[in-house]
């Protein structure tokens, strides 16, 4: 059985006339803003430290047809991640070598543009592109993740990178960006491919080969095998350690004495975070002589798949589980970080205490290359393997207990921390109501780059000294919020956060006098992000009592700045604002882009009547709320609005949050 792989890049694409249709037995494109962001951040990252290539995986396909008009492949897997290539060719069209990959133009033929890809029984979407492709708005009603990672992808360059070199940047893209692509026999077994690539992988991931030669360096069979159950419970970002842990054991151990997680967590300790799970040196006594029965499949070459291996270990161990009679209750999580970036920012702090160099930086595409440099190059003992691996729990523990996760509630994901208690088991409680450390780091999610998270080494770091006081942990994160991200300093975040690291109290010049400025769209988005919190924290005693859906109110996914007063204002509208104060920040908002478009043009009291009816049983902008109050609009009110926002963010960076946690 022959497979045939070329390393391509999208110009390789265009070159060679390949064509791709997205099968109907294909699941619709389903990527979010973190999956956008993050390939959006890698390509942005290697494009600014001038990398020659960047890898972003590998493409399935199956040829459907060629002939002299070109080659057409069947997607089966990547279709996620080329679809989104594709639709940043659509957005930055007006680039050259971005318009080559979005369609194929024979001008011998006449002005027809065929699409780079298509989709099998799916007329409303191609109608949708076909349209857009010739500068049309239209709606993609059928499929709103498309309409979503469009505007995410248009607010990139504005929201990001305000001087980022367009063409540049596109041309990198078009030239340097690569993929493999696979083509699978045109007789293959899709269904059979499909279950195993979905459970399986084909490969190994960075991490693996890490964890690899680090517990190379461990001698003892025994000792490798607890320091191997440590890492695997922390791989696992999909649910919380002590779970993976549990599952990992299978809850027995080899001397048939039962191993039960329960024992490990009591909920005085765990309130003042004594609690043997947060200590890897106790975990790892408990689980001395543990039958690991968990260890990973190896994975499987294409070939071997295409040839029927599944790599089940059904075949190779036929030994039960030990019956596990110890209940575990918790909702799916899904983690605000990968693996990869907490084994980074396990390693800034590792190499902080030890007293050496900072990293460059976080990259989830640099975790061999980073730890080769910074850890491995010195020679990794079986000391320093054990001493990192122990952290790496410890810090996974206090990620798992203090910082928020995405949690589904009924049909929408929010941001929480689930509490851990024990009653006959552990169980994970969801929060009664709103609390202030989860909205604020709920913020700082939303309003800092998806692929780093830099807030969060300092934080972890802070958490991890610190576990038993969380009103102390709140007003740390307000403090490390503010003396990081609103102090005039032009170093990198890396190196700001190290000071952070270094004295968790650092504290810089706070200024605010940004918000003064007529930025317009151009205003950072962390600003009104920022505003948001800070209503909700200082107006909290009023607006309780005055509006309970205060209560509800939580940060999401916002990628447009709104005029309050239009831009193109109608005749009749008398609610309008000058030009000087039009761009001021008294004058706008930030809402997602489906709103933005939603409103448009409109005058204010049809948006504050739109606002009011979407409004009525959960507040999505605190600032917006306060705009509405007023039935007109003009300069006075807007620059009292204006006002009012910067005495209240002058109140909020003055206060001295490391009082309030009385350290």
């Amino acid at each position: 059985m022959t497979l045939h792989s070329r390393l391509l890049t999208l110009q390789d694409i265009d070159e060679h006339l390949y064509f791709f249709t997205v099968p109907l037995y294909q699941r619709l494109y389903v990527w979010g803003k973190d999956q956008i962001d993050t390939l959006l951040e890698d390509v942005l990252a290697a494009y600014q430290q001038g990398e020659e290539m960047l890898y972003l995986g590998t493409t399935l396909v199956v040829e459907r047809e060629s002939n002299e008009n070109g080659t057409t492949f069947d997607l089966i897997d990547g279709q996620q991640r080329l679809t989104t290539l594709w639709m940043m060719s659509l957005v930055w069209r007006e680039q050259e070598a971005m318009q080559r990959f979005l369609y194929h133009q024979d001008s011998s033929k006449g002005p027809a543009k065929r699409p780079r890809l298509t989709f099998a029984i799916r007329q409303d979407i191609n109608t949708f592109f076909a349209e857009r492709i010739e500068g049309k708005e239209s709606r993609c009603v059928g499929s709103p993740p498309i309409e979503d990672a469009l505007a995410t992808l248009e607010s990139f360059v504005e929201a990001r990178e305000p001087g980022l070199d367009l063409p540049r940047f596109t041309r990198f893209l078009f030239e340097k960006v690569k993929l493999v692509l696979t083509q699978v026999p045109p007789h293959t077994d899709l269904n059979k491919l499909f279950e195993v690539i979905n459970h399986r992988g084909l490969q190994l991931q960075h991490h693996q080969i890490l964890k690899a030669r680090l517990l190379r360096q461990l001698s003892d069979t025994t000792e490798r095998q607890r320091y191997a159950l440590l890492w695997e419970a922390c791989a696992d970002m999909s649910r919380y350690v002590e779970k993976n842990l549990k599952d990992l054991t299978r809850g027995s151990t080899q001397d048939n004495t039962p191993f039960k997680i329960s024992d490990l967590y009591e909920d005085k300790a765990g309130a003042e975070g004594r609690e043997d799970l947060a200590s890897a040196e106790k975990v790892l006594e408990a689980l001395a002589g543990p039958q690991a029965t968990a260890e990973e499949d190896e994975p499987l070459s294409l070939a071997a798949i295409l040839k029927g291996a599944t790599g089940s270990r059904q075949d190779k161990d036929s030994t039960p589980p030990a019956v596990d009679n110890e209940h575990y209750e918790s909702d799916e999580v899904r983690s605000i970080i990968s693996f990869p970036l907490l084994l980074q920012h396990t390693l800034r702090i590792w190499l902080q205490r030890q007293g050496k160099a900072d990293l460059p930086r976080i990259l989830d595409k640099d975790l061999l290359r980073l730890f080769d440099a910074y850890f491995l190059q010195e020679g990794a003992s079986g000391a320093r393997v054990k001493s990192f691996i122990e952290l790496l729990w410890e810090i996974r523990y206090c990620l798992d207990k203090h910082v928020i996760k995405w949690v589904n509630i009924g049909e929408e994901e929010r941001h929480l921390i689930y509490r851990l208690r024990k009653s006959c088991s552990l169980v994970r409680d969801q929060p009664e109501r709103n609390e202030g450390f989860a909205l604020l780091q709920s913020m700082l999610y939303h309003s800092q780059q998806i692929t780093t998270h830099y807030w969060l080494t300092p934080l972890l770091a802070w958490l991890h000294r610190y576990p038993g006081k969380p009103s102390q942990h709140y007003a740390y994160l307000r403090h490390l919020d503010n003396h990081l991200l609103c102090a005039a300093d032009e170093r990198s975040l890396i190196e700001r956060t190290r000071d952070f690291l270094d004295n968790p109290w650092h504290r810089n010049p706070l200024d605010c006098h940004l918000l003064e400025e007529n930025l317009g769209t151009h205003f950072p988005h962390y600003w009104f992000y920022k505003m948001e919190f800070v209503l909700w924290y200082l107006k909290s005693p009023q607006m309780k009592e005055k509006d309970p859906r205060r209560d509800n109110f939580r940060m999401t996914a916002k990628n447009s700045v709104e005029h309050i007063s239009p831009q193109t204002a109608h005749e009749a509208d008398f609610n309008t604002v000058s030009e000087e104060v039009l761009d001021t920040f008294g004058n706008l908002a930030l809402v997602s882009r489906s709103i933005n478009s939603e409103y448009g043009n409109k005058p204010f009291n049809e948006k504050r009547l739109q606002f009011l009816n979407r409004n009525r049983d959960r507040l999505d902008s605190l600032k917006m709320a306060l705009i509405y109050e007023n039935t007109e609009w003009n300069d006075g009110l807007a620059k009292a609005h204006q006002s009012e926002m910067m005495a209240l963010m002058e109140s909020y960076l003055a206060f001295d949050h490391r009082g309030q946690a009385g350290a």
